[in-house]
């Protein structure tokens, strides 16, 4: 049963999470901060409320016959204690008359605030939290300091501090959401932009490859589109040559397989042995020139540079292949009355290359060589280092004119001195197994006439 790999993370979701986590971290932080600074306000106004208080109260404390009073009339004190949400205690003392007038509170306390001549502090008193201020005053001229404790409740405090955390967070909340629906939306409509480039790709049949659009994709995904529409078009000609060839192949198989449903027919209608012989020896030769092209057909789809792994390839001595592959050729050269050689002033140049398929390439070009020069013609095969390692076959045939050499290099192309004889595949091998080696395949004029072919390959 096959089994299914399990599914990524939404990229959505990966993105929401990764915007919606810092969004909350920063509101929380807001908040935070806005309840410090609302807290922070309400404390400072109340505060100084009660600095107010306190130096109104040591105003009134006067000297009347060496003796300190609070000259404050009773009304005056009511209108000063009563508050219709918080308690107001106070006390007034001196350092020499002792309790001037007031209730017995609390003198120290949490959170003191300490200035010149006032301190601030939290105590409770039956139970309720409160904030005090003390205010510390000389009375003039006898020298005596006079010390007022003014407090209240923090219920007020505690209320404007809520007002204020409301009156901020309520439209911190409201923009939270809106920044979280934009967020939303904007991450919705980039996502769609690549679900509807993965729809185009699927939709995308490899009869009808096409690029893709990018003029409303975001910046950062032009270089994906162009690596794709890159690829699209490497596919497109991949399969355009992949069909040309096989069209071309199943044009060139024809003609041998013809040849020898006619040599076969020509066998069985043979009346006497000898011209059964003869028919036997054709059908024969018919076989051969359908394999070859068998065998080419399947080289060149080795040789191709797509086809390409790396795995076959080993560091070579261009020297020692060149001349083993050449040796083999003597007795068909001799046959050909052709003479034959390898220069030994050759370099030992060394790369790093697929053996078989360089020795393929210098066959097709020793073949094409024997089968193109006339009898008492010369070919040579030599091997030299720079400007890089390149294998060198030289004849002194016909040659190729310049016009000519982008055409023989094809697929199926035959020269004008061949008759019919080759496949038009040898120069095609060569060439396509120099690019699979990212080297170059190079038709040039031979210096005392004909043809000079060069399979340079890199180094390394």
């Amino acid at each position: 049963m096959e089994s299914r790999a399990p599914a990524g993370v939404s990229l959505r979701r990966r993105l929401l999470l990764k915007l919606a986590l810092p969004l909350l971290v920063l509101f929380a932080l807001d908040g935070a901060l806005s309840a410090w600074a609302a807290r922070h306000y309400a404390n400072h106004v109340y505060d100084r409320w009660l600095y107010d208080s306190a130096q109104t109260l040591a105003q009134q404390v006067r000297l009347t016959r060496d003796t300190t009073a609070l000259h404050l009339p009773q009304v005056a004190r009511e209108m000063f204690e009563w508050d219709a949400e918080d308690r107001v205690l106070f006390r007034v003392e001196g350092s020499r008359s002792g309790l001037i007038a007031g209730q017995s509170v609390p003198m120290q306390g949490s959170n003191t605030v300490q200035g010149f001549n006032l301190r601030y502090f939290d105590a409770s008193v039956d139970g309720a939290l409160m904030r005090w201020a003390v205010l510390t005053s000389p009375l003039p001229p006898v020298g005596e300091e006079v010390t007022i404790v003014v407090g209240e409740t923090t219920h007020k405090r505690d209320r404007l501090t809520e007002e204020i955390m409301l009156a901020v967070w309520l439209p911190q909340i409201v923009l939270l959401v809106f920044a979280g629906g934009f967020a939303w939306r904007t991450i919705v409509v980039q996502t769609q932009k690549l679900h509807a480039l993965s729809v185009s790709l699927r939709d995308m049949s490899y009869k009808t490859l096409a690029a893709l659009p990018g003029a409303d994709m975001p910046e950062e995904m032009q270089p994906l589109i162009e690596a794709l529409n890159a690829l699209i078009q490497k596919l497109d000609a991949a399969g355009l040559a992949h069909r040309s060839f096989v069209a071309n192949a199943a044009h060139q198989l024809r003609t041998p397989l013809t040849a020898l449903s006619l040599q076969a027919e020509q066998v069985l209608n043979s009346e006497s042995l000898p011209e059964m012989r003869v028919a036997v020896r054709e059908l024969r030769s018919a076989v051969q020139r359908a394999t070859r092209l068998a065998n080419q057909l399947l080289l060149l789809s080795r040789a191709e540079p797509e086809a390409q792994s790396g795995a076959n390839r080993r560091r070579t001595d261009l020297y020692e292949l060149a001349f083993e592959t050449a040796s083999a050729w003597v007795p068909q050269a001799v046959a050909a009355g052709i003479d034959l050689g390898f220069d030994e002033t050759s370099d030992h140049a060394s790369a790093d290359v697929d053996a078989a398929l360089v020795a393929e390439a210098i066959n097709n070009l020793l073949d094409n060589a024997l089968k193109y020069c006339p009898r008492g013609a010369r070919v040579t095969v030599a091997v030299r280092q720079r400007p890089e390692p390149t294998v060198v076959v030289e004849d002194s045939g016909p040659g190729i004119p310049e016009p000519a050499r982008g055409r023989v290099i094809k697929r199926f192309h035959r020269g004008d001195h061949g008759g019919n004889t080759g496949t038009g595949l040898g120069l095609a091998i060569a060439h396509e197994i120099a690019l699979a080696h990212a080297g170059q395949f190079v038709i040039t004029d031979a210096e005392g006439g004909g043809a000079r072919f060069e399979l340079r390959l890199p180094a390394g």
